[in-house]
């Protein structure tokens, strides 16, 4: 059996995943995008296949030209946006979605980040079949890795991208020859996590203590909006910290110390050394621009 797929994708997880499937010899009949993408017009290129951009995704009109492709199958890849019954339901093998988090814990936006900023020291890959709620539909697929203290939204990202694409072959391997055994997930347990926003990585120095600010730091860092705080009118986007092993106490945002090119802020119950910094785009050493005594503000 050669499964007609048209895959829904956005960003480097889309595009990764989809240069494996086609590489495995996968009949790609088109691609469902949401803003031109270097990477897919490449592959578009290479493979032949088309790349469609719905004006309005949920729609009788949609329907028709997704139906015209005689799906098997439809894969959601990195693709944001939400896929109605009338949708889901076009291809007779299912719809399928690759989620970036442990499942049922992690549903909803942003799970990489999530799961670091709440200290989590595993994340998952995750492949479930779409239904109209949020990630709640039966998972097919999920392969658990490790989260380190030195881990970053960056460095995990890359973890998802080298576990992805054999998953996602490994899965269709399984839809092809129906062997698919899916975990039911019970929509009252686990947790949604909301989207997050530029303004949700402020620091507040006064609430959050060393391991939450450091937590917020990793979980940031990478290709999102980056921690950050304010010194006077100046915002500083904190891009990377370090807990210490001696305490060290003080009002918290204060700059308490200088150690070399590095400075310890004051948390909510002790210092963290603050390594590394942006302004306005430039890389600063924080001993630079942070004086012993001045106030970060949230």
């Amino acid at each position: 059996m050669t499964m007609k797929i048209v895959y829904f994708s956005k960003g480097v997880r889309g595009s990764r995943c989809l240069a494996h499937i086609l590489e495995a010899g996968y009949e790609i009949k088109a691609v469902v995008g949401v803003n031109q993408e270097d990477d897919l017009d490449m592959l578009s290129r290479k493979y032949d296949f088309p790349i469609i951009f719905p004006e309005k995704l949920n729609t009788f009109a949609t329907v028709k030209v997704l139906e015209a492709y005689n799906p098997d199958l439809f894969i959601l890849c990195g693709y944001n946006k939400i896929l109605k019954q009338l949708i889901i339901d076009i291809p007779p093998l299912g719809t399928i979605n690759l989620h970036g988090g442990k499942l049922p814990e992690y549903r909803g936006a942003a799970p990489i980040n999530w799961q670091i900023i709440n200290g989590e020291t595993t994340g998952g890959c995750s492949i479930i079949y779409v239904d109209e709620g949020i990630d709640t539909g039966d998972i097919i697929a999920q392969e658990i890795y490790s989260i380190t203290d030195e881990d970053t939204h960056a460095s995990v990202l890359e973890k998802t991208l080298t576990i992805f694409p054999p998953l996602l072959e490994k899965v269709l391997q399984q839809i092809e020859n129906g062997s698919v055994k899916a975990i039911r997930q019970d929509p009252l347990e686990g947790h949604y996590h909301k989207r997050r926003y530029p303004r949700d990585s402020k620091i507040d120095w006064q609430s959050m203590d060393d391991i939450q600010v450091n937590n917020l730091v990793r979980g940031m860092h990478g290709p999102y909006p980056a921690a950050f705080t304010f010194l006077g009118d100046t915002t500083i986007e904190i891009d990377k910290t370090k807990l210490l092993q001696e305490t060290t106490g003080g009002v918290p945002g204060q700059v308490l110390q200088k150690c070399g090119k590095d400075v310890i802020v004051g948390a909510k119950n002790r210092g963290l050394l603050i390594e590394e910094i942006t302004i306005d785009g430039k890389q600063v050493d924080p001993a630079i621009i942070l004086k012993i005594g001045e106030k970060l503000i949230s």
